[in-house]
């Protein structure tokens, strides 16, 4: 992450939004094959690493560059400890960056599988869900859960404060004390559909899964939004959580709220010594603020670039 980002702060000309779909726990950041070559050269230990990076995602940013980061696919315990041995949550970076947009899971549930009237072109003779609710992703029906929760290292960002403020006070369950940072940087910010989404390759369509998969939808809403934006100020969005959760609490419209599932399994399943989070209304540590409804983003920005004129 070190180098990816140093490189791409160097680079002249670049995308305005970026899409990661890797992630790693935070305390093993300098584990050899991870990131420990970089963590011996700068002579640093994961939690050093961590905030030298996040410096370069703050500078990147600066930048109005948007990076967004998928938020894990092993639930708030992570893929270092798959079976739940830990007495404490492991959050994934780059997800659990405050300078990046970390994005979660969704799944359809009850879906009515009839067809499109009108689908598109990976659609055509397939069942593609055109009903039903949506969910946090469950291992039930997905095999994985969204990863979420708290950086151990960064704190909570001034802008998500009174959203994780009401998180801990609307009365949801939460995992033993102990096992996650209350003042830490809470991730995902926000989510979007990642199971069993239809994708070419090899000039086959196939169902494929994972907040990887989320991630770069959440980009390219983004991208159309920053292409309002540009019209109107001929700059891209940028570092854009500060308004996506400024515009969550102004125009609750832009988000559908998840309110069902958590992320307490893994990858190998549920076994009895798994902790997580769960869904709750408004933002919570497995979906963030909900997915995102373009039409009403884009609304909700032309709103606010009216008022600057």
């Amino acid at each position: 992450m070190y180098g990816f980002s140093t490189h791409l702060f160097a680079t002249p000309s670049t995308p305005q939004v970026i899409s990661i779909s890797y992630g790693w726990n935070e305390e093993d950041q300098c584990e050899q094959g991870i990131g420990g070559s970089e963590c011996q050269q700068l002579g640093v230990n994961s939690t050093q690493y961590v905030q030298r990076v996040n410096i370069e995602f703050q500078k990147i940013g600066l930048r109005g560059i948007t990076i967004t980061s998928a938020s894990g696919d092993s639930g708030a315990n992570g893929r270092t400890d798959p079976s739940c041995t830990e007495s404490f949550l492991n959050p994934a970076f780059p997800g659990a960056s405050p300078y990046v947009t970390a994005v979660g899971a969704t799944q359809i549930s009850a879906a009515t599988g009839k067809l499109l009237p009108n689908p598109p072109p990976g659609c055509q003779g397939q069942n593609c869900g055109s009903g039903g609710y949506e969910e946090a992703v469950s291992y039930d029906q997905a095999q994985f859960a969204s990863g979420g929760g708290f950086s151990w290292v960064a704190n909570t960002p001034s802008w998500q404060a009174a959203n994780v403020a009401a998180y801990f006070k609307s009365g949801v369950a939460l995992p033993p004390s102990g096992y996650y940072n209350p003042v830490g940087r809470g991730f995902p910010d926000i989510a979007a559909f990642g199971s069993n989404v239809l994708i070419e390759s090899q000039g086959q369509i196939e169902g494929v899964g994972g907040t990887s998969c989320s991630s770069p939808i959440v980009a390219g809403v983004i991208t159309l939004l920053n292409d309002y934006s540009i019209t109107k100020t001929g700059k891209p969005l940028g570092f854009i959580n500060p308004l996506l959760y400024k515009m969550a609490a102004a125009h609750p419209a832009a988000f559908t709220d998840i309110t069902t599932g958590d992320n307490i399994c893994t990858e190998d399943g549920c076994s009895s010594g798994c902790q997580g989070f769960y869904c709750a209304k408004g933002w919570d540590p497995v979906s963030g603020l909900g997915s995102p409804v373009y039409t009403e983003m884009l609304s909700y920005l032309k709103g606010l670039f009216s008022k600057r004129q």
